[in-house]
């Protein structure tokens, strides 16, 4: 069955097989003008950019550059501390709803992986809250909020402790927001969960922000595994450059 995934990655392969192609006419045709070839130039330039792009092994590479490792959470945990420290869950996105859902079952993929990552650190370090932050798409601002925090509770978090924040639109206002309601309740030892390739950014924000955050990364995207398939053009390997590339262009902010 061709999946849409893999009709991509047929479309990224005949790119590739067609740039190339061009790449050996152009050879046999030489352009008549020097702003001519400059374009052409410019042209072969970005797609051989594209076609490194989508290989999961330059992705891998990038996304490897970024990610932060798995936390060791017997040593976040200080039960002295516990009661002043509050777990940050960035939210991602919620779809709409549809006629006999769940808000949980809106979530994206992503939101959905954060959710269950940040429910097994809430287990080992027991915080005094949860606080889950974020706006969703659309007219209901609180929808992705509400769904990690139903989502949460399925997974062991116990409702009383989840505190909700559904006006961040970015991850600078994922990290003011949040401690305002922190500090508002006394909470003084902050732990960030999010994507491990999310997390140096957000990390970075709360430090803009004016603390110093402890990391509790979750889903990361994985590890490049040696074979010829990590030099084969994906969609899969586009995706994961576009995120690294999103990353970076995000700590960019002034």
């Amino acid at each position: 069955m061709l999946t849409f995934a893999r009709f991509l990655d047929l479309a990224l392969l005949m790119i590739v097989a067609w740039g190339a192609s061009l790449a050996a006419l152009r050879g046999r045709a030489p352009l008549p003008t020097r702003r001519a070839r400059v374009t052409w130039g410019l042209a072969v330039a970005v797609w051989a950019l594209g076609a490194l792009l989508s290989t999961p092994a330059v992705s891998l590479a990038l996304v490897a550059s970024l990610e932060t490792p798995p936390a060791d959470l017997a040593r976040l945990d200080d039960p002295a501390l516990r009661d002043r420290t509050v777990l940050v869950v960035l939210s991602s996105s919620v779809r709409a709803a549809t006629p006999g859902d769940t808000p949980a079952e809106r979530l994206d993929a992503e939101g959905t992986a954060r959710v269950i990552g940040a429910a097994r650190v809430w287990r080992r370090l027991q915080t005094g809250a949860v606080i889950v932050t974020g706006r969703a798409p659309g007219d209901v601002a609180d929808a992705n909020v509400v769904a990690m925090a139903d989502l949460l509770v399925i997974h062991g978090v116990a409702r009383e402790r989840i505190l909700l924040e559904p006006y961040a639109l970015n991850t600078r206002q994922n990290a003011e927001l949040s401690l305002r309601i922190a500090r508002a309740r006394g909470y003084t030892r902050f732990v960030v969960v999010t994507s491990a390739l999310h997390m140096p950014r957000s990390l970075r924000e709360f430090r803009r922000a004016g603390v110093e955050a402890f990391a509790a990364p979750v889903h990361p995207i994985g590890v490049l595994r040696g074979s010829a398939g990590a030099w084969i053009p994906s969609a899969w390997g586009w995706g994961a450059s576009s995120a690294a590339i999103h990353e970076y262009l995000g700590m960019l902010k002034p």
